[in-house]
């Protein structure tokens, strides 16, 4: 396998490009004060920057920019919609009975709280009808 000679770095390079010779020791790498020396020159000569500037700019700065947190609360919210008023390829008589299925849900929901309510009556009676609590003794700290 042919051995690699030196690379020809141009401007980059303080020295002449040398010739490749085979008992040459290791290239040396430009540092970067050679490259920022390098593409100073070039700017002032060709006037401007090797490349065109990206045309990006921050969101603060663009008319309508995509807010990720925007579009995922207006998808969640019309999805909600959709679903609220969407029947869902379901016939109307399976409408009429979930919702009164939900009614009879609720209504079996709220005899029980009144059961609960009558036993919590039974158990612990209104505080109009409790005799007044004795008032406690004081209790002394001494900090010495």
């Amino acid at each position: 396998m042919p051995k690699r000679g030196k690379i020809n770095l141009g401007d980059l390079n303080p020295r002449e490009a040398e010739p490749a010779h085979e008992d040459a020791g290791p290239v040396p790498t430009p540092t970067p004060d050679l490259i920022h020396e390098a593409e100073a020159q070039r700017q002032k000569e060709t006037g401007g920057p090797a490349y065109d500037p990206p045309p990006r700019r921050p969101r603060a700065e663009r008319e309508n920019a995509f807010d990720f947190g925007s579009w995922l609360l207006e998808g969640v919210v019309g999805l909600a919609e959709e679903l609220r008023h969407n029947d869902l390829g379901l016939p109307e008589e399976f409408w009429t009975h979930a919702y009164a299925a939900r009614k009879e849900a609720l209504l079996a929901a709220r005899s029980l709280l009144d059961v609960a309510i009558e036993r919590c009556d039974e158990t612990h009676p209104p505080l109009a009808r409790r005799k007044p609590r004795k008032q406690r003794g004081n209790v002394n700290i001494n900090f010495r």
